[in-house]
């Protein structure tokens, strides 16, 4: 008789298990824990419901620490961290070899409020909901719509116009429920990219950063997005000086190791080349979706 053979776990049934895991996690520490995104969208919302490939969490910002612990204390590893994951430093992303990737939110990308009191107001009105038997939390239906036409902001042409579409759906008062929410977090730029209104703001300071990620624009593009976004002149400072160093973990990931000494000084001589010739306007423009995808995820 030969050897038993391992039977890969279906994606869908993972991750079921993965956001069932995480709930466990939270509710022995007593931590408020949202599940946003992928198999957990009302269907009203997105008729095709789709399942995605990591899940999705939004975190107490105050518990944030808390969370990590457990999580590294439960085989999970930081895959890449808040000030590298994203131009928006919304996540900070896990991996976990049964269980796959996690995205630990402690805000949402174009929330402009204070991040515990972003996370009190999406947790206002939250529903219940059961996965792998156990239960879970998700946003009320309105805030699930408002983070639908955020997500859709950073996506592509094509997920754009399904928010529109769901928008155009949606009764006139219900619209105007979401379009409310939308403005009390402060949003309204993000999600002005999805209307295609996103010039209508130039004189907001996020609209550069917007403009960047939306339409692919060049990394000096983003950097100085971010630069012109920062919400104090201290946050501006920490972005600047971030900007000429090297992401070590996207690094660590292209290489498929721990990068060297010399690994890093070869990347930082080749970041400073493309950041000068763009520049010089001769860099041309990144690729849409380069902070979306998992190989890119780490900036």
């Amino acid at each position: 008789m030969g050897a038993l053979q391992e039977t890969p776990i279906p994606l869908p049934v993972r991750i079921s298990l993965c956001r069932a895991g995480l709930q466990v996690i939270a509710d022995r520490l007593g931590v408020r824990m949202l599940h946003v995104k992928g198999a957990v969208l009302d269907p009203g919302i997105r008729p095709d419901v789709r399942g995605g490939s990591d899940v999705d969490v939004i975190v107490d910002p105050a518990r944030i620490d808390d969370v990590h612990r457990a999580l590294l204390g439960h085989g999970w590893e930081v895959y890449s961290t808040f000030d590298e994951g994203s131009p928006f430093g919304h996540a900070q992303t896990y991996w976990h070899q049964d269980w796959g990737y996690v995205d630990l939110h402690r805000r949402f990308p174009g929330v402009g409020i204070a991040d515990a009191v972003a996370f009190d107001r999406l947790w206002d009105g939250h529903l219940p909901r059961t996965v792998a038997e156990r239960p879970i939390v998700v946003p009320s239906l309105v805030a699930q719509g408002a983070l639908f036409v955020l997500n859709a902001a950073r996506g592509d042409a094509a997920e754009r116009e399904e928010a529109l579409e769901y928008l155009s759906r949606l009764a006139p008062p219900s619209r105007a429920d979401v379009s409310a929410l939308i403005t009390e977090l402060h949003a309204d730029v993000a999600a002005s990219v999805v209307t295609g209104t996103l010039d209508e703001w130039r004189r907001h300071r996020d609209h550069a950063l917007w403009k960047a990620v939306s339409e692919g624009g060049s990394r000096t593009q983003e950097w100085w997005g971010r630069v012109r976004a920062a919400r104090t002149p201290a946050d501006a400072l920490k972005v600047m000086l971030r900007a000429p160093r090297v992401n070590r973990s996207r690094l660590a990931h292209e290489l498929g190791r721990t990068p060297t000494t010399c690994d890093v000084l070869v990347a930082g001589v080749r970041r400073a080349a493309s950041a000068a010739r763009e520049a010089l306007g001769r860099g041309g423009e990144r690729g849409r979706g380069g902070e979306r995808g998992r190989g890119g995820r780490a900036r």
